[in-house]
């Protein structure tokens, strides 16, 4: 006879990705997941696998609820000033919005690249590769729309927002207030979509 599970799976797991968001990797003991996830560590492994398994299934979980919502800004903008201004702004929002560590999960674990595994890389890179391909796309359909002049190396733009946003989480990090990183947001863009 199976049993069946009496606690909350995905409850679980975003308790699990706040920790390893707030530590990191290395620095987040399986004790400390215990008490997190109300979870004895029979029923983590049992429900999750071992610590490696389980957070990347939590990296998972940032990015299907968290960093797409950067995706969906993107998509969802009028112009392409405004898609940029979106997806800058989402770093903003995600920094200081008290329910979450701050920065970025993706980020900071690519920070601590040599803790991963070449699974849990494979994940982080393709992570960066999906948001920075998502730029290109909206900004090439937004050139042929003749929103953007032709000249315009959308690769390039894509490219620097892609630092910006690491720049701003590590900026954010250090204390550096909401409103003078909105103003660099507003500088930058104006910049960026210049021929």
């Amino acid at each position: 006879m199976t049993r069946t599970k009496n606690f909350d799976e995905t409850e679980a797991l975003e308790s699990a990705m706040l920790l390893f968001w707030k530590k990191g990797y290395s620095a987040t003991s399986m004790k400390e997941l215990e008490q997190v996830m109300g979870l004895k560590i029979t029923s983590i492994y049992n429900a999750f696998g071992n610590k490696r398994a389980l957070f990347e299934k939590a990296l998972n979980y940032y990015l299907q609820h968290i960093l797409i919502k950067f995706i969906e800004a993107l998509d969802n903008a009028d112009s392409p000033e405004n898609a940029l201004n979106a997806v800058l702004m989402e770093v903003i929002y995600l920094h200081f919005n008290h329910s979450y560590p701050g920065g970025c999960l993706v980020v900071f674990s690519i920070l601590e690249n040599e803790q991963h595994d070449e699974s849990s890389r494979h994940i982080l890179s393709s992570a960066l590769s999906s948001l920075h391909n998502a730029i290109i796309k909206r900004l090439q359909s937004d050139q042929e729309k003749g929103e953007i002049a032709p000249e315009v190396d959308c690769r390039a733009i894509a490219n620097h927002v892609a630092a910006l946003i690491t720049g701003m989480i590590t900026m954010a990090k250090a204390g550096f207030p909401q409103k003078e990183l909105e103003k660099l947001i507003n500088n930058a863009v104006k910049i960026l979509l210049k021929a």
